[in-house]
């Protein structure tokens, strides 16, 4: 999965072209981002209004000042520039047609958690690809498949060891970056190798699980037609690999232009489904493309960090679920009384491969603190030896830079939970580390302290180990909604513990977890149900797969998983293929709900007032032969709330068990459900869907569950179960109040030091002793606003980058984009760019903040939730 870091924009004046410049506010079409977000100095995405043709471009090739790096013409109407001479977003806002100026963000690569030599084929079991495979022969054969990555190893024999040649899979791509891009260097040069070979490893991987040769790493669909565009530049000195989304837009430009039948897009960031890339992505499915996007590896952020361009109009938003069986080696470790076959991970750091052929020597040493956890320097002579260290309380690299820096050789971590967990490595060390078992590591820690124990670890040794937490929602998955309550993720996929190709420089083979590999397991069931159905449409394809999907457990407490975080559950691609029925919406994502007495429904049980909503389900009979009996039941799932009763944010949900319980769980009633289809009929029939009756609405809880159908067609013994999963937040979201209020502590004015300020009043703040203002947003909103205002209510201007459309909520933790302080330090800008600068003279002021809640009106002052500070003195 990759994340970006947007940026900032620019000022104007434009010679020559004032025939072109329209009346209209342009700081209305300028989109924002805060100060901590990534962005490409002086670049900007310019999109046109609709009705224009493509070639309206042509008016900014002549603009003094303005370079065009990219036309877009097949997924976004626009172009992407770079200014000089003081052009900025403004005067590009100013030109007649255009409908929105973005700044250029980088994205960078997220990190998964990482480790590098059983085969795949027990992952295609529970998802029916076997099956599909092996029953029915398919492959994928004459499916098209773009990727859009870091690049891909074809030289890799797995994956096909050619390029563009007769009989290759692969046939499509090119490099649109080259291997030094420097985001920190304005002036980076773009210099696009001849193939789009892969140096970091993250896009081969993703080509590894789509299309996998074998013998070692099976792919889900090994026959398609594969396309490479990559758009990632090698990792840099720290690790980190960089693009921007200018580049991205041109990549996926191309595999439209290509022609593909599916677009996998393991990448993302933001949060909304009107950026850049996600209309893009909208646009490349509105050409009959899917596009399939993994939806992020930001749990802990809650809900609503889903990301983009996942939560895009018509694109699959893919979550993960953990493998079913860790892959890893034997190794051998012999102590003073015996000797025992063990159990290690792959290496942590991909390319840093843990062999040892000869008995190596393990120590067990204590860092300063007297403990075997290595979080501080470790005092003992560690070389030509392997430490054996335990895991927890500090970071993984800065356990594998004390071992480094005491002589280590190689490092064993104890897993201190059961199984194996991969740790997300930001800054690699030089050692080869591994995991192991706790019991394995216990046996070896036993055994240092008793006498001399070693280690032989062989090169390719692969074996596998059971996973408990197998086809559970994974720990990181993301979850939804998007920020107009739309179900995301559509579908679950492997993701956790993957093991798949790599380049061969980096050891040809690494096992990765994120939702990044969940996605191209989605691209490749995509490819082989299209073999089978070619007939079947975009939304059709998404819908069979959703439908017939087993709704997931979580890993936590083995309960059903929310919507939110299990879309329509764990996909079975064999199902959807077989599949005799079409049954639509594929979720119910339920945006606005009624409170009062039930209208049409059957039966007195409801007369009372209640929250509730009603939506029209649609089933088809493709069977023409058989008629099917319809019969269908409630599976409800725990309530969930981003909120603690004081009205902070909890980014670990709170739940409310269902248990089976009226009041606490949501109820579904289909008093016209029909109890028969014919062969070949359709029928259409309400669902009436009730918000759990003892949830109280102050608490803001989100409920969700998944309707159940089983439909049983004529003569046959067992029914076939089809599910539609339905979410929705209990209360009037409109009415939401994105500002946290009013015991979580913010929003706040802080000094320097981030310590709140009693009396703010006596703070004196100027350029020389600034302050710092701290503000959190509950829930994604179309606009906020940070100002700085006078003693008579006068709007000095904002606050540095005080002005921010199309807001995520804020995550401090997660890896995607949150706020950051803003700085009071007496000046405020006038434009919404933070371009012209003023100075407020000595005096008193407070802050104004005004944030527009779910659902506003961008135009309508009541739909916003304002806060205004205390206030404080300017010198």
């Amino acid at each position: 999965m990759w994340l970006f870091g947007p940026i900032s924009a620019l000022f104007v004046a434009l010679v020559g072209v004032l025939a072109i410049v329209t009346t209209s506010d342009p700081h209305k079409k300028i989109v924002t981002y805060p100060s901590h977000v990534e962005i490409k100095p002086s670049s900007y995405i310019v999109e046109f209004e609709d009705h224009l043709p493509t070639t309206h471009a042509d008016n900014f090739h002549t603009m003094p000042g303005v370079n065009v790096h990219h036309q877009y013409e097949h997924v976004f109407n626009g172009i992407s520039v770079k200014t000089q001479n003081e052009i900025d977003a403004t005067h590009l806002a100013s030109v007649d047609g255009v409908k929105r100026v973005w700044p250029v963000r980088y994205y960078k690569l997220q990190k998964t958690n990482s480790s590098s030599a059983s085969s795949f084929p027990f992952v295609h079991q529970p998802t029916g690809v076997n099956q599909a495979i092996k029953r029915l022969g398919m492959t994928g054969k004459g499916v098209k498949v773009g990727i859009v990555d870091t690049g891909v190893d074809y030289s890799h024999p797995e994956l096909g060891n050619c390029w563009k040649t007769p009989g290759c899979p692969w046939q499509y791509g090119e490099d649109f970056i080259g291997d030094s891009y420097n985001p920190k260097d304005p002036d980076t040069a773009i210099k696009p190798n001849p193939t789009p070979m892969d140096c970091d490893g993250h896009g081969t991987h993703v080509s590894g699980i789509i299309a996998g040769q074998g013998p070692t790493v099976y792919g889900v669909a090994p026959g398609v037609t594969l396309g490479m565009y990559r758009v990632f530049s090698c990792p840099a000195a720290d690790g980190s690999t960089h693009t921007s989304e200018d580049i991205i837009i041109k990549a996926l430009e191309s595999a439209v232009k290509d022609n593909h039948d599916i677009i996998n897009m393991s990448l993302g960031g933001g949060g909304w489904p009107f950026e850049p890339i996600s209309i893009a992505c909208t646009n490349a499915v509105k050409r009959g493309i899917t596009v399939v996007a993994a939806i992020g590896n930001d749990s802990v952020g809650g809900l609503h960090s889903a990301s983009a361009p996942a939560v895009a109009e018509g694109v699959i938003s893919v979550g993960s679920v953990s493998n079913w069986n860790d892959t890893g080696a034997m190794a051998t470790v012999t102590t003073a009384q015996s000797s025992k076959s063990v159990f290690i991970s792959m290496p942590v750091i991909p390319g840093k491969a843990f062999v040892f052929d000869s008995a190596t020597p393990l120590a067990a040493p204590l860092d300063l603190a007297g403990s075997s956890l290595g979080c501080s320097n470790i005092t003992d002579d560690l070389s030509g030896k392997i430490a054996v260290l335990m895991r927890g309380t500090c970071l993984i690299e800065t356990k594998g830079k004390m071992a480094q820096n005491a002589g280590a050789i190689g490092v064993v971590l104890v897993n201190n939970v059961p199984g194996i967990v991969y740790p997300a490595i930001e800054h690699p060390f030089d050692i080869p580390m591994v995991v192991v078992p706790t019991a394995d590591g216990q046996f070896m820690m036993e055994g240092i302290s008793h006498g001399a124990t070693t280690i032989v670890a062989h090169k390719y040794n692969t074996s596998t180990i059971p996973i408990e937490s197998g086809g559970q929602v994974s720990t990181f998955s993301s979850i939804g909604p998007d920020p107009l309550l739309n179900i995301s993720p559509h579908i679950l996929a492997p993701g956790g513990n993957i093991y798949s190709t790599f380049p061969l420089k980096k050891e040809g083979y690494a096992i990765l977890s994120g939702t990044s590999m969940a996605a191209p397991y989605v691209v490749g069931a995509v490819a082989l149900l299209k073999e089978a159905r070619p007939e079947l449409s975009v939304s059709e394809l998404d819908m069979l797969l959703s439908t017939t999907a087993k709704p997931a457990l979580l890993a936590i407490n083995e309960s059903i998983a929310h919507p939110y975080a299990g879309g329509s559950g764990l996909l079975n691609v064999y199902n959807a293929i077989k599949a005799r029925a079409k049954i639509s919406p594929p979720r119910l994502s339920i945006n606005s709900t009624t409170w009062g007495p039930i209208s049409g429904l059957v039966g007195t049980q409801y007369i009372e007032p209640v929250r509730w909503t009603a939506r029209i389900i649609t089933i088809e009979n493709t069977d023409k032969a058989k008629s099917v009996h319809v019969s269908s039941n409630n599976n409800a799932a725990d309530s969930l709330s981003m909120f603690f009763p004081n009205g902070s944010i909890a980014y670990k949900p709170r739940v409310w068990s269902s248990n089976g319980d009226n009041d606490t769980e949501p109820m579904v009633y289909a008093p016209e459900m029909p109890e028969s289809i014919a062969a070949g009929a359709t029928e259409q029939f309400t669902v009436f869907i009730i918000a759990p009756k003892g949830l109280k609405e102050s608490d803001k809880w989100y409920f969700g569950g998944y309707i159940n159908f089983k439909l049983q067609w004529e003569n046959e013994a067992s029914a076939v179960d089809y599910n539609i999963p339905y979410a929705g937040f209990n209360g009037d979201f409109a009415q939401l109040n994105p500002i946290n209020l009013p015991d979580t502590g913010l929003p706040v004015i802080v000094d320097m030091n981030d310590d709140p300020v009693e009396n703010v009043y006596e703070l004196a703040i100027s350029r020389k002793a600034p302050a710092k203002f701290r503000l959190s947003i509950a829930v994604p909103s179309q606009l906020a606003t940070i100002k700085l205002v006078d003693a008579n209510d006068n709007v000095v201007g904002y606050l540095p980058n005080g002005y921010h459309p199309f807001v995520p909520h804020t995550c401090p933790v997660c890896q995607s984009a949150s706020f950051l302080p803003y700085a009071i330090n007496g000046i405020a800008y006038t434009d919404k760019n933070s371009r012209n600068a003023v100075m407020a003279p000595t005096g008193t002021y407070h802050i104004h903040v005004s944030v527009l809640r779910p659902f506003g009106d961008i135009n309508n002052a009541s739909h916003y939730q304002i806060w205004d500070s205390p206030e404080f003195r300017i010198e």
